[in-house]
């Protein structure tokens, strides 16, 4: 009788302490629950320059759903593309303001020249990297990981998220000015990004550089305001440029990439988590982005020539590599030795 109480008493107190356990765990995992509700939510307004179906713009896109998939939808983020909501330079000074109108913006590492970044400058020195995969080993490395911090480090109110691979960028003119070498690209009005660099870069050839906002750029050589421009090839057939300036050379005189970056006032909201919660869907956009760009450029080439194009191979480039030696020595003054350590990679 005894031993029969004595079994009951033993069973009462296990399925006590089982049913506290139990309790205990479902308070924690309500309590984890709640933590996550009472985090605040955000909605991010994302600049890009390109329409929809670019490959900057489907970038910005995929950069969305992973951080929306990341955060269960707590985080979301807006792609505005089309230059919808300005051009770059207005970009980049809406997020040194603080946000608000803009909160992330996609730009060319070689407009940041004139905010500061010198060292991503050299991101677009004409002819520094030979293909996409020494693009890609340095992005990859500790110089591209050291140069995408250096927005916040020069204390820009800007800060680097990731980087993206929109391919070389080549000129294109309008039905009236063939390119058959280097000496006809001399006297003509060409549209390239308003920043130091480029104009130097393009001056080096003898052409004159005339500020044109991308949006306004098909219509400016439909009227002949400008001779041509440049762009990668989805730039140029996105935007359907063959249409009004059909003579495509390819040069790959540059090939900077893009950067993602964030308002740093924005940026300093987030708590550690979010913050390596957009780092870590970052990193999965630079992956998505070199997958698909790869495979997007053999396409598009294909696709140019369809559309009635004339694409002009440049088999030696050595004339407009010694004329642009001039721009090289002068962005890469002071910083020969990470300008040596891209060539190097």
């Amino acid at each position: 009788m005894k031993k029969t109480l004595s079994l009951l008493l033993a069973m009462v107190m296990l399925m006590t302490l089982l049913s506290g356990c139990g309790a205990k765990q479902a308070s924690n995992t309500e309590a984890n629950s709640t933590a996550e509700k009472e985090k605040p939510s955000y909605t991010f307004k994302y600049a890009e320059l390109n329409p929809d179906g670019h490959i900057m713009a489907e970038s910005g896109k995929q950069f969305a759903k992973l951080v929306s998939e990341k955060s269960n939808g707590r985080i979301k983020i807006e792609v505005f593309p089309a230059g919808q909501l300005g051009d770059e330079k207005t970009m980049y000074q809406t997020l040194q303001m603080g946000g608000g109108a803009i909160d992330i913006a996609r730009g060319n590492t070689n407009s940041l020249g004139d905010f500061g970044a010198k060292k991503l400058t050299l991101f677009g020195l004409p002819f520094i990297f030979r293909d996409r995969a020494h693009l890609w080993n340095v992005l990859d490395s500790e110089i591209g990981e050291e140069f995408l911090g250096e927005p916040q480090e020069i204390g820009s109110g800007m800060v680097g998220l990731f980087y993206l691979d929109e391919g070389a960028r080549h000129f294109f003119t309008s039905k009236k000015i063939a390119i058959d070498s280097i000496e006809d690209f001399k006297g003509l009005k060409l549209r390239v990004p308003t920043n130091d660099l480029m104009t130097d870069t393009v001056g080096a050839l003898g052409v004159q550089s005339t500020p044109i906002s991308f949006s306004e750029l098909y219509s400016a050589l439909q009227t002949g305001t400008v001779d041509g421009a440049e762009q990668p090839y989805s730039g140029y057939y996105s935007n359907k440029f063959y249409e009004v300036a059909p003579n495509y050379v390819l040069t790959g005189h540059t090939y900077s990439p893009s950067i993602v970056l964030m308002s740093e006032s924005v940026w300093s909201k987030l708590d550690t988590e979010d913050q390596n919660l957009i780092m870590e869907a970052a990193k999965e956009t630079e992956k998505w982005n070199r997958e698909n760009i790869e495979k997007l450029d053999s396409e598009l080439l294909e696709q140019i020539k369809a559309a009635g194009a004339n694409v002009i191979e440049v088999p030696d480039k050595t004339p407009y590599i010694e004329a642009t030696k001039g721009v090289v020595s002068k962005y890469a003054a002071g910083s020969e030795k990470y300008y040596d350590a891209i060539l190097a990679k």
